[in-house]
Parts: C-alpha cells; structure tokens; sequence
C-alpha cells in the first residue's frame, strides 16, 4: 500500500502528540522510516555525525624515522651540507640495513621534515643560546 509522506508525517506527529515520552527510535520501527526522518517531522535537530576512529596505518619509515631525524638535525647543524635523498637513501642502507623504502617515500618525509626541524632549530635556539637539540 502506498504511503504517502504528508500521512506519515501527520501521524508521527499525533503519536508524538499522544505520548511526548515516545522514542525517536519506536517511531522509526513503527513507520519504518529513517532517524533523520522522523527527527525533521518533530522539528527536533539532527543527531551529531559520529566520528570515526582514525587508525594512523604505521609507515614504512616508522622504524627509522628518529634516524633521518638526527640526520637533518646535524644536517641543519652543518651550515651548508645538504643531504640529497640518496645520500639519505644509502646511509640508511649501509647503517641500519634498512631496505624497505622507496626514494618517493623517503622524499615526501623529509620534504615535510626539514622545515619543520629547522624551525624547532630555529625556535630553540632563540630560547637558549648555544645549546644544541639533536644530541
């Protein structure tokens, strides 16, 4: 039988009118409608979106993440002497005998990386003259 949406409205909203202690949910398995349906005729707001639990996925770099770190930090330490991304590439290779990366993966790291220890370089030593940060 066809059900028209006016009808179904009235209705909710003579049950509401009927029972103000009525759930959103019984009258969604009464009228076989949706939450945000039934929450629109009652002129109630619509439920918060629940967020989602973000899972960081763990990164290929993740287990010598703190090793590229200490490399730009003296990187950054050594006025002038730039790392290129295969030099980078081949220290973790010969010293942690890490293989598992890409030259892509390891640009787009440090790509975001450097700015950012050169900042914490730059903001530390403004706030103590001559001490170092990466050790």
């Amino acid at each position: 039988m066809y059900r028209s949406h006016e009808r179904t409205a009235e209705r909710i909203r003579q049950d509401r009118k009927a029972d103000p202690y009525i759930s959103v949910s019984d009258l969604v398995l009464k009228y076989r409608v949706s939450r945000n349906a039934v929450r629109g005729v009652l002129g109630l707001p619509p439920e918060p979106a629940q967020p989602r639990p973000s899972q960081r996925r763990p990164l290929l770099l993740d287990p010598v993440r703190g090793l590229i770190d200490d490399m730009l930090c003296q990187e950054h330490q050594d006025h002038g002497v730039r790392l290129s991304h295969r030099k980078i590439l081949q220290r973790l290779e010969g010293e942690a005998g890490f293989e598992a990366v890409s030259l892509s993966t390891l640009r787009n790291y440090v790509r975001k990386r450097r700015p950012e220890i050169q900042a914490e370089q730059a903001d530390v030593s403004q706030r103590m003259d001559g001490h170092e940060l990466c050790m």
